[in-house]
């Protein structure tokens, strides 16, 4: 098994607020957890802060504090982590190597030779170069995300922040110790704003100093897709649309599709059963979620332009309500059902 990544060095630059709720927190958002325990195994050297709090704080100042296990990490070093582990698994760690276009069985990079392959897991991003080069497309809404370090004071809560901050999005605050990831994301810049500005007037609200460089990157925000295979193809993580709506999370819904993807490979080449299993495999687990999270997503959408309304909406769903958008359950006072 080849493993190619075209970063020259793995993990950085960090496009990722750093947060990862745990295996038990995603026991109770997914329907079906198969296999989560073998591949939820956070590398404890990684883990810089455990906290156990998420706060979703309006455009009113109001704080909508709930319990949510989960830690951050220093992505540079975690995502090595996984790559190690799985060369030492036996995979063959290739990097960097650009992957320009897949025809086929034929995996063409920007430098070295071409390489033939039974089956192709793509997990190359929002902008997948693997989903462009076969044709397919997604319908999905891009959004603008920057993070960089900042320096301040900071407790063991996650901080989520809501309205003009972020418009559209959302503005974070997760604690690493002695700093914390400090980020936003929206779906359009405000007319004169950069996400730079927008970073720095979020920063002086909550009195914080911001480290340089910042990182910029894309998260893909649309409906699950009907099908995450295309030939000989496997579409993972952001590629496929695999994006947790009402929070940005992709690192979880990526190590879960990852791991359906190479168990599907796996038994495509040992047991030639059809790739079309790995559909099955994430439906199971993701398919409901998902697809909840993104009506969820469009319905606080009728909201977000008016700090106003976004404050009463917030202030009518509660610290229950609140709770239940974050992992993507339909709020009971909008429709849901009890475990839904």
């Amino acid at each position: 098994m080849l493993l190619a990544d075209l970063r020259v060095e793995i993990g950085y630059p960090v496009q990722c607020g750093e947060f990862l709720p745990s295996l038990e927190e995603m026991t109770t958002i997914f329907t079906s957890h198969e296999g989560f325990a073998d591949v939820f195994k956070i590398p404890e050297e990684t883990v810089l802060q455990r906290t156990n709090i998420m706060d979703c704080i309006s455009p009113s100042g109001i704080h909508y504090p709930f319990h949510m296990e989960g830690c951050s990490v220093a992505r540079r070093s975690f995502d090595k982590v996984l790559a190690y582990r799985a060369e030492r698994a036996g995979a063959e760690l290739r990097h960097p190597a650009t992957v320009v276009g897949v025809e086929g069985k034929t995996v063409r990079f920007a430098r070295g030779d071409p390489v033939e392959a039974k089956v192709i897991v793509a997990a190359d991003g929002p902008l997948s170069v693997v989903a462009r080069s076969l044709g397919v497309k997604m319908e999905r809404e891009m959004y603008k995300m920057i993070t960089t370090t900042g320096r301040g004071t900071f407790d063991s809560s996650v901080e989520v922040y809501f309205g003009s901050h972020a418009p559209g999005g959302y503005a974070w605050v997760i604690p690493k110790g002695d700093s914390a990831n400090v980020g936003l994301g929206v779906p359009v810049l405000p007319k004169g704003e950069t996400l730079s500005t927008l970073l720095a007037k979020f920063a002086v609200t909550r009195k914080l100093t911001l480290e340089k460089p910042y990182t910029r990157w894309w998260v893909p925000i649309g409906e699950p897709p009907e099908t995450a295979v295309k030939g000989n193809v496997l579409f993972a993580g952001d590629a496929a649309n695999m994006v947790m709506a009402t929070n940005g999370g992709g690192i979880p819904t990526a190590m879960v599709t990852g791991m359906y993807a190479g168990r599907a490979a796996a038994k495509h080449i040992l047991e030639d059963t059809p790739l079309e299993d790995y559909d099955k495999m994430w439906k199971k687990s993701l398919l409901k979620p998902l697809h909840s999270g993104y009506y969820l997503k469009n319905f606080g959408g009728m909201m977000v332009g008016s700090d106003l309304l976004l404050s009463f909406g917030m202030r009518y769903l509660g610290r229950k309500g609140m709770a239940d958008f974050i992992r993507m359950r339909v709020p009971r006072r909008i429709g849901g059902r009890k475990g839904s």
